[in-house]
């Protein structure tokens, strides 16, 4: 044990500052910056974070947080590129307009490549730099007016954002072109991912996804049914690859290029917990658009909403000839409540057969493989 004493030493410190400023990333930037008192080698390696990770609820309301910010700003060196800003905080997530102004500024000024913000403001409260950033590879971009869902705010058109690969978008409303289409992501070149989540249209028939370099999209509407209006979707996407939708399927697509789509995963609501029925059919009229994909996964509620699609065993699929797996994540299903809301006669529960659903999806591919996924 005294051998062990006398050879103790600080490996941590002995890390190279590369190594140590990845472990400090992880960190909330307070958290980060106490370890300064550590030692004599800990003390400037604060200086140099390339990540900042801001939690607003952790300050009392106002300048104390302000005040924070101006003095992470201050300490940073400023030779020091910043890779990253996360500031996703959905329980208070309203700060002072100069505050918001000073820290985008600093991030594009010193080569963000990675945003991640939720905020209560007005998006012209945006700097006009962070708009034309030439280095932001990834954003992750939930901006409201409100707390209230009917609050959420247009999407700005002119974005200029070349170096942009990862696109996640929450809560915005996307305008219409002078076409009455809102084609908001055709100017992102480089983009080959992209999530959507509770995006509704204003002043739109139709959203087209336009892009050639797009490989992965997440669709996800899981916001209460009163702020949902269904509208038509269409895919410009010749490299598309992986499409995964879950929440409500509000929308038809209409005219789309899904050629190269090899993997789909769908998981909408349960049918016996959401007034969705009318939006029932855009399921079926999703899958079939599928016409080359290898894989399919599907939950057990998005059989359940197959099967009250009218008529539904009628249909002859003209898609899903190659497949090679289908994967059913079998989820529990709640006891059928909400009847009257969205008119099924109790006896349609008892009626559900998951199995018919499955042989109906592969009836055009009856060798394909099918997996069971049982999840809570």
């Amino acid at each position: 044990m005294k051998t062990g004493i006398q050879n103790e030493e600080d490996r941590l410190s002995n890390l190279p500052d590369s190594v140590i400023l990845h472990i400090l990333s992880f960190l909330k930037t307070e958290e980060a910056l106490q370890t300064y008192v550590l030692s004599k080698r800990w003390k400037n390696i604060p200086r140099h974070l390339p990540t900042l990770i801001f939690k607003p609820s952790h300050f009392n309301y106002g300048h104390s947080f302000g005040k924070f910010v101006s003095q992470i700003l201050s300490l940073r060196d400023h030779s020091t590129p910043l890779d990253t800003l996360d500031w996703m905080e959905f329980d208070q997530d309203f700060v002072e307009p100069d505050i918001l102004k000073s820290i985008l500024e600093y991030a594009v000024s010193h080569n963000i490549q990675l945003l991640r913000f939720s905020i209560t403001c007005e998006i012209k409260q945006f700097p006009s730099c962070f708009f034309s950033s030439k280095t932001l590879t990834s954003l992750d971009l939930n901006v409201h007016t409100s707390i209230a869902f009917s609050g959420r705010a247009s999407f700005p058109n002119s974005l200029n954002l070349p170096a942009l690969t990862t696109l996640a978008l929450r809560s915005f409303y996307f305008c219409a072109g002078d076409d009455g289409c809102s084609e908001p992501f055709s100017a992102f070149n480089k983009l080959d991912t992209l999530l959507i989540e509770d995006c509704q249209l204003l002043d739109a028939q139709i959203l087209c996804i336009s892009s050639t370099t797009l490989i992965n999209l997440t669709v996800n509407y899981e916001i209460g049914y009163n702020y949902l209006d269904s509208y038509k979707c269409k895919l410009s996407t010749p490299s598309l690859c992986n499409l995964n939708y879950t929440g409500v399927l509000i929308h038809n697509l209409c005219r789309s290029d899904l050629c190269s789509l090899k993997d789909v995963c769908i998981d909408v609501f349960n049918p016996y917990c959401s007034p969705y029925k009318e939006y029932y059919p855009f399921v079926l009229n999703l899958l079939l658009e599928l016409a080359n994909i290898k894989s399919l996964t599907v939950s057990s509620t998005t059989l359940q909403v197959l099967f009250f699609v009218p008529d539904l065993f009628k249909v002859k699929l003209a898609s899903l000839y190659n497949l090679e797996s289908l994967q059913v994540k079998v989820k529990l299903l709640e006891p059928p409540v909400y009847y009257e809301v969205i008119g099924l006669e109790s006896c349609d529960f008892r009626k559900f057969e998951p199995g018919r659903i499955v042989d109906f999806l592969l009836q055009n591919s009856p060798s394909a493989k099918v997996i069971n996924i049982y999840n809570d």
